[in-house]
């Protein structure tokens, strides 16, 4: 397992919030936390995990567990009750039974609605329970995380997604009065920027404390070396190009790392340093509006770039391999992306074939000639799909729902709003999308 440096605030228990796009490692470090030996093998290097428990408290599974409710589970208790907090409240009775505190027997009936009933009409008993579970933790010189994930599924629409998930941060925020207890929770990027999760007392601290989720570019060099370390059918070349290029090791630092990418793929992206570095160029090109590139996306243009026909003589990768590379990447991203934003090709398909960047009113205007906003919420609607969150809530509280569509498109990172009120949209959606853009990477010809 690659260990990443930079995550190491995403596994602090004190760190509540940690934020990030799809694919960046939000469920694979949930997963990591929760399996005692993968934990063990992380708190080798990252020793505040040594002495800590942890417990699932939802993911968003199907699967019953003795902690977590499943995502039904919860829509049912919520539309019984209408209290997002007791369902909160009753998560942590589940914990505390869990790790044989005692329970009063009418507090654990079957079904979880009931469970959510009982710790909405009995909360001082509640305290002392989740009280007992955190002296427990404190005598054993232990701590105890409850973690929570996939928080993009609780309820089927933006206001019921908001009061759950409003209802856990205040809750995270209460359970932070206890000293061996914490709640940690993996958010996806658009539901982070709902304008009105955070409207609530202290909401700031936890907002502004967040830990976001990103991979820097040397973290996803290791991870590529590693994955070609690992493997049996690279490892034996990689090995002898490790050592042709006298490197320590292909995690030893950046100027190793370099020397690598110059010797599979060249040092530069044509004959001259004017087209870029390799190392740096790919990144970039792979990288949203935020400036973040999923590592799923960097080891498949890396892939994509080793398999182009006909393959180079001196190299294993050339620079017109790494184009097909950024290409495929292009593709695989924006589907990848639209599992969870399905609106997302709705609203770039009116500028294919169009040049970015653009101004901001011409975006505006060719968005009102195609009736994009309409069509997104009529299809939401049709699929039971989410709408974005701003264009959602844009009719009710009298907003341009062009401007609404731009932020939402803005706050995931799809397109780029710069100072002069030109929007740019970066390689890695603008070539799937089949937008223009001068000097930038081809888009693929669909025959």
């Amino acid at each position: 397992m690659l260990i990443v440096p930079s995550h190491r605030a995403a596994l602090d228990p004190d760190r509540t919030l940690v934020v990030g796009n799809r694919g960046v490692g939000k469920s694979f470090w949930t997963g990591v936390l929760a399996d005692p030996a993968a934990r063990a093998h992380v708190a080798r290097t990252f020793r505040e995990l040594a002495a800590v428990d942890v417990d699932v408290g939802f993911n968003g599974s199907e699967r019953t567990g003795s902690v977590a409710p499943t995502k039904n589970a919860i829509d049912q208790a919520f539309r019984d009750h209408g209290d997002a907090d007791a369902v909160w409240r009753a998560v942590l009775v589940r914990a505390a039974r869990a790790h044989n505190i005692p329970v009063p027997r009418a507090a654990t009936p079957d079904g979880f609605t009931a469970q959510v009933a009982w710790a909405k009409d009995n909360g001082e008993t509640v305290d002392r329970i989740v009280t007992k579970l955190d002296d427990q933790y404190v005598q054993e010189g232990r701590r105890l995380v409850i973690v929570f994930d996939a928080l993009d599924r609780l309820g089927t629409n933006w206001e019921t997604k908001r009061t759950q998930a409003t209802a856990l941060l205040k809750r995270a925020l209460a359970v932070r009065s206890f000293r061996a207890i914490r709640l940690k929770l993996f958010m996806r990027r658009d539901q982070f920027e709902d304008p009105l999760l955070f409207r609530f007392a202290d909401g700031s601290k936890i907002e502004n404390q967040r830990v976001e989720l990103v991979w820097k570019t040397h973290e996803l060099y290791d991870l590529l070396f590693s994955w070609l370390e690992k493997h049996e059918v690279s490892a034996i070349a990689f090995g002898q190009l490790i050592a042709s290029v006298r490197a320590r090791s292909a995690l030893s630092g950046v100027d190793q790392q370099v020397r690598l990418v110059n010797a599979i793929a060249g040092e530069f992206m044509g004959a001259t340093r004017k087209q870029g570095r390799v190392y740096t160029w790919l990144p970039l090109h792979l990288s949203d509006a935020r400036g973040e590139t999923s590592p799923r996306t960097f080891l498949t243009a890396w892939l994509e770039a080793a398999l182009r026909e006909p393959a180079p003589v001196r190299r294993a990768i050339d620079h017109l391999g790494i184009h097909e590379g950024v290409r495929k990447a292009s593709e695989d991203r924006l589907k990848e992306l639209e599992e969870d934003y399905a609106w997302i090709s709705l609203a770039l398909r009116p500028l294919r074939g169009l040049q970015v960047p653009m101004d901001r009113a011409a975006l505006k205007s060719t968005w009102r000639s195609k009736r994009t906003t309409s069509e997104i919420l009529r299809d939401s609607s049709a699929t039971n799909a989410l709408p974005p969150v701003r264009l959602d809530s844009a009719t009710a509280a009298d907003r341009d729902r062009e401007d609404a569509l731009l932020e939402d498109l803005v706050a995931i990172g799809i397109v780029e709003l710069r100072p002069n009120d030109k929007v740019n949209v970066p390689d890695i959606f603008r070539l799937e999308a089949g937008i223009k853009r001068k000097g930038g990477v081809p888009a693929p010809k669909r025959g």
